[in-house]
């Protein structure tokens, strides 16, 4: 008997997605000091969203299962592709702790090899990745970056993951949500998130 659910792709993104999520914040938690809302810790803002991310694999994976099965599950990579994805991370982080860099550029780096090696070998799964990826480059970047720049690759990066790029569409969506970011998260919580990059001495948005 052939094991079938409602939709392939939701059940892959959903574990993906938990996947992504539970490693990054076991990560964010293990390696740097946590701290409140208010006085952030390096670690807060990846684990939040790391949490979130595994939060939302939940309900995209759960609904792969609940409705009737349409057609037979199928994997958009192998089991080869997963171990050499891992191996890529496991590589990169050591050789970040051999030469003493700091390992959120591992981490990125690593996404990046990734995502470029889905692109171009394995298409099907170029969603999955991309948008997974465009999660973790926006908490890696929100620090060194701002919520400017961190947002903008965001979006650019999960757009990319689709059937259609179009870039004025994806402008606007950026436009819209970063201002909604900062009239919500900066000026109405008044939480501390950097808006502009570090190099900047005066940021203009304030």
């Amino acid at each position: 008997m052939k094991f079938q659910i409602k939709s392939p792709k939701d059940f892959w993104a959903g574990l993906m997605f938990i996947g992504f999520g539970l490693f990054f914040m076991i990560w964010a938690l293990t390696h740097y000091q946590m701290g409140t809302a208010v006085r952030m810790g390096p670690a807060y803002f990846p684990a939040m969203l790391g949490g979130l991310l595994a939060f939302l694999g939940a309900i995209v994976l759960l609904e792969g299962f609940v409705l009737r099965a349409e057609g037979a599950l199928k994997l958009p990579f192998n089991i080869i592709d997963m171990l050499i994805a891992l191996a890529i991370f496991g590589v990169m982080m050591y050789l970040a702790k051999l030469s003493g860099l700091n390992m959120d550029y591992a981490i990125l780096g690593a996404t990046a090899i990734v995502s470029a090696l889905t692109i171009l070998y394995r298409p099907n799964a170029k969603a999955l990745v991309l948008i997974s990826a465009a999660c973790v480059v926006y908490g890696y970047l929100m620090k060194p970056l701002g919520l400017v720049l961190a947002t903008a690759a965001l979006v650019f990066i999960g757009a990319f993951g689709g059937h259609e790029f179009k870039w004025k569409e994806v402008v606007i969506l950026f436009v819209v949500l970063i201002v909604f970011s900062i009239l919500v998260f900066v000026k109405g919580l008044t939480l501390p998130f950097p808006v502009c990059p570090n190099f900047m001495e005066t940021c203009p948005i304030r």
